[in-house]
């Protein structure tokens, strides 16, 4: 074992001195990697579960009280910061009081002991820098909003169980059968609402093409699921972490870690559809700052009751579903965070609030689209009453943002939004990212895709008017086709700078400042294709009509979807261990599991807020389920009605 010892050491000093004879002398191999100390551990938690027992989580630094060419290696390994964890500090689930707790010793002390026990083998020492989510068998979390939690809960099911009743037996109770406020809350009503697949004859002419976008809905969503399956395992403790290492190296990893440029997709779809439905609402109606407030209004009631329920579910029920030590990593943690960050979430600005904290980071991109809708109703209100201002301001605002992006991005020596971010960085929920703070969450360096889709629904509407067909137009067929890849070679190409040279910053800086813009402008001329009728097989799959009940559940589903995957990772005792096996499982699991849930979800909380807020304002019609008129006038179409009914809500 000495001799062992002894011939491992001297391969890391020739390692380390002379890495020209190595095509990657910081890149681990199997047999390397398990003489080095495991950066994630876990007590076994079931045999710390007597009383008295204390369960902790340990952040330490790795030092030694004499030369180690093992610890030299661990640091030069660390500093390729770009691909690589620290392994200079070990993360670990302690059962500190196997190590004596008691006298002066501290619990600081005592972990400090059980870690050095396990790092002897080593060579090494642990100091320890954090101990904290320590817990006894005695211990419950406790959060005081509970009690109030619990009695809104049981009002919605009263109160659902009532309106229920009085729909099915409406004809002995006529007198509140018809009372709009209760119906709002009847499973029948909703469920029929839920499952309804409107036929074309039913369709309004200016809608009906407008079909396709419920395939997008549900193509979004199941990107955004698979997006997060890899987060999930980098936020949790895992015995491979080179896995998570070894996709900086693979073409497909570095493709995946630039698909959040995607987003631009679904901000494309929330211009447009607020765009399209504005312009159709001012030929009857006129669009007044009045109506700009109350459609804010309309999508703060569309976002807000399923957003706060779930965000206090995560702080009320969700850590009593179950225990462990990757139970309080990754739920208690989080319930912890949001019970100090729910207010943000409220107001629509936590893209904006320090990072760091685990609170449903998923939903920034629903502080963006509000704070973008927002924007958006101020433009339309110019753009309505003069439309030749279209498009010299949308065109100065984007290649402002294009501008000022690439300033941003070169001044402040940043490299491109997601490639380049660590697993280091990632795994701590972005804390300290410069990249995430500065060039991907603020919703100025997102306004390129809402202005294109903006755009977009004023080019479709003026089409529609004089009925010109693009999809006529050769030009544009050509364009039509090629969209999707060239968007897909713009993403591709960020993989440069995951790459061992990083290229030179003038170049970081403009594809930091064309990236989002190509994607945009891409998917939208596809988009477009689309809504004229471009043959394709591609419209034709997200023109089914299957996707017309999937596409209603994709809000919920996006909300609940990382709840149902943390809960499924969280629920083991054991370390995890990440494989292409492990994540396709996370991924089937999460998205069934995820479309279960949304479904109680959308009719118990999102579908009776909507139809309240229709019933409260006096929309009376939209309650009914029969069949709309076959041709219905534009005039006929509200403003409010038509973006709840068809505005889409995009993922993260």
């Amino acid at each position: 074992m000495k001799c062992h010892k002894t011939l491992l050491s001297v391969c890391f000093v020739i390692m380390t001195l002379w890495p020209g004879c190595f095509s990657d002398p910081m890149m681990l191999n199997e047999t390397t990697y398990l003489d080095l100390p495991p950066l994630f551990h876990l007590d076994e938690w079931s045999q710390c579960r007597r009383p008295n027992d204390v369960y902790c989580i340990v952040d330490a630094a790795l030092v030694s009280s004499s030369p180690s060419p093992l610890f030299d290696y661990i640091k030069a390994y660390s500093s390729k910061t770009q691909k690589h964890y620290n392994r200079t500090m070990v993360h670990r689930g302690v059962c500190i009081s196997k190590c004596g707790v008691g006298g002066p010793d501290t619990r600081s002390d005592a972990a400090e002991r059980c870690l050095n026990n396990s790092l002897a083998e080593y060579g090494l020492q642990a100091k320890v820098l954090t101990l904290h989510f320590c817990k006894t068998p005695e211990t419950v979390y406790r959060s005081p909003s509970t009690g109030s939690f619990n009695i809104v809960v049981l009002s919605v099911l009263v109160i659902t169980s009532l309106a229920t009743g009085l729909h099915i037996f409406g004809g002995r109770c006529a007198r509140f059968a018809e009372n709009k406020f209760l119906l709002a809350f009847s499973l029948k009503q909703n469920w029929q609402i839920l499952k309804r697949i409107r036929s074309e004859s039913h369709t309004d002419y200016r809608t009906k093409d407008l079909a396709c976008l419920e395939g997008l809905r549900f193509l979004g969503t199941i990107g955004v699921i698979f997006t997060h399956v890899t987060l999930i395992f980098v936020f949790s403790y895992i015995d491979n972490p080179e896995f998570i290492e070894h996709m900086f190296e693979q073409l497909g990893g570095k493709a995946a870690f630039n698909t959040p440029l995607w987003m631009q997709v679904f901000f494309s779809i929330s211009g447009f559809l607020t765009t399209y439905f504005v312009l159709i609402y001012s030929e009857s109606g006129s669009f007044t700052f009045i109506k700009c407030l109350l459609s804010c209004a309309n999508r703060y009631i569309r976002l807000t009751p399923v957003a706060l329920f779930a965000l206090w579910f995560t702080i009320t029920w969700y850590p009593h579903l179950g225990s462990g030590p990757q139970w309080v990593w990754l739920i208690e943690r989080e319930a912890h965070d949001c019970s100090e960050r729910w207010w943000y979430h409220a107001l629509y600005i936590h893209n904006y609030i320090p990072l760091g904290k685990f609170c449903m980071g998923h939903t920034w991109y629903l502080a963006a689209d509000m704070q973008l809708h927002v924007i958006g109703l101020l433009l339309l209100f110019i753009f309505v009453k003069c439309r030749r201002a279209v498009k010299p301001v949308v065109f100065v605002l984007i290649v402002g943002s294009i501008i000022a992006t690439g300033l941003t991005a070169y001044f402040l020596n940043l490299t491109p939004i997601i490639t380049a971010q660590s697993p280091e960085i990632v795994s701590s929920m972005f804390k300290g990212s410069r990249i995430m703070k500065i060039l991907y969450l603020p919703v100025w360096m997102n306004l390129s895709g809402y202005l294109f889709g903006l755009a977009t629904a004023f080019i479709y509407y003026h089409n529609q008017t004089v009925g010109y067909k693009l999809s006529e137009a050769k030009w544009f067929k050509l364009l039509f086709h090629a969209s999707l890849s060239v968007a897909g070679a713009m993403s591709l190409a960020g993989v440069v700078f995951l790459g061992e040279t990083a290229p030179p910053q003038w170049l970081a800086a403009v594809y930091s400042s064309l990236d989002r813009v190509i994607i945009a402008l891409c998917f939208n001329v596809f988009l477009l294709g689309c809504l004229n009728n471009c043959k394709s097989i591609l419209r034709d799959i997200l023109a089914w009509r299957g996707f017309q009940v999937v596409g209603r559940l994709t809000y919920a589903v996006f909300i609940v979807h990382f709840i149902i995957m943390r809960m499924t990772v969280a629920c083991n005792t054991q370390i995890g261990h990440v494989s292409v096996y492990s994540m396709i499982s996370l991924f089937v699991v999460g998205t069934v599991l995820s479309y279960l849930v949304a479904i109680p979800v959308y009719l118990f909380i999102e579908l009776p807020s909507i139809q309240l807020w229709k019933a409260l304002i006096g929309l009376n019609g939209s309650n009914k389920v029969e069949p709309e008129t076959s041709q219905p006038e534009p005039s006929k179409i509200d403003l409010v009605t038509s973006t709840q009914r068809n505005n889409i809500q995009g993922v993260a």
